[in-house]
């Protein structure tokens, strides 16, 4: 079956699953095309939060893998634009060379911009929204490109409008964020990499995918309770 491509390393479970049609546009133009000519897609960013439950995919659906070549972005003052297939870290480590601050909170987030912006991510009390002018979608079944504006997006905690849209898919965003010094910036994005280092494991993992319940308790916390702390099924563990 070698006609079949590997989606192995475009999700961060490292789930082991193929695909006969898979894309990876380099412009808005090729992902206009790509959705004219198949009647079912699925976008991956970075694939977090994302479990492929086949082995084996055929023509009922193309993958297009944003991640690899549709991932420019482009820092002029204090504005971010950026495709959707850009990864949070990349940007957290460009902005800082630059001394912009804002996306730097979510370096340790293994997500894309696009992935981000359909759930609007969050870590460390920040939200990736905070700092969004526009966001440019495609809708799929009409192949029409919209822009957004900030004032025009409903969005609220791990929500925003796009969020279970199977029509639309993120093109791009652009941001505006904070002049600070960067050595602020710097004590942060190190304080966030400690974190990730003494809590995260590093093994192939989606992140935290749990959703704070309106309780307000930590999650993790309601997982040690329950003794669920390092159950294992089959090859998951939580």
């Amino acid at each position: 079956m070698t006609q079949y491509i590997s989606l192995e390393k475009y999700n961060t479970y490292r789930i082991r699953s193929f695909a006969k049609n898979v894309y990876f546009p380099n412009s808005e133009e090729e992902i206009v095309n790509i959705a004219k000519n198949h009647n079912q897609l699925f976008f991956l960013g970075n694939g977090s939060n994302v479990i492929l439950s086949k082995e084996y995919y055929g023509d009922e659906i193309a993958f297009v893998v944003l991640c690899k070549n549709f991932n420019k972005f482009k820092i002029s003052g204090n504005r971010l634009s950026v495709e959707s297939g850009a990864l949070l870290q990349d940007l957290a480590l460009a902005t800082y060379e630059v001394g912009l601050s804002g996306i730097e909170t979510f370096y340790d987030v293994p997500a894309s911009v696009g992935g981000a912006l359909i759930m609007n991510a969050g870590a460390y009390g920040d939200e990736i929204y905070t700092f969004v002018k526009s966001v440019k979608v495609l809708d799929i079944k009409s192949c029409q490109i919209k822009e957004y504006q900030k004032a025009e997006i409903d969005y609220g905690y791990r929500y925003s409008m796009f969020k279970g849209d199977e029509n639309i898919c993120i093109l791009s965003a652009e941001f505006e964020f904070e002049k600070k010094p960067k050595a602020e910036i710097k004590a942060k994005l190190d304080d966030i990499y400690s974190r990730r280092l003494a809590n995260l494991p590093q093994k192939p993992t989606a992140g935290s995918v749990f959703k704070r319940p309106q309780a307000n308790v930590p999650v993790g916390v309601m997982v040690e309770e329950l003794g669920l702390k390092g159950k294992i099924i089959g090859d998951a563990q939580i």
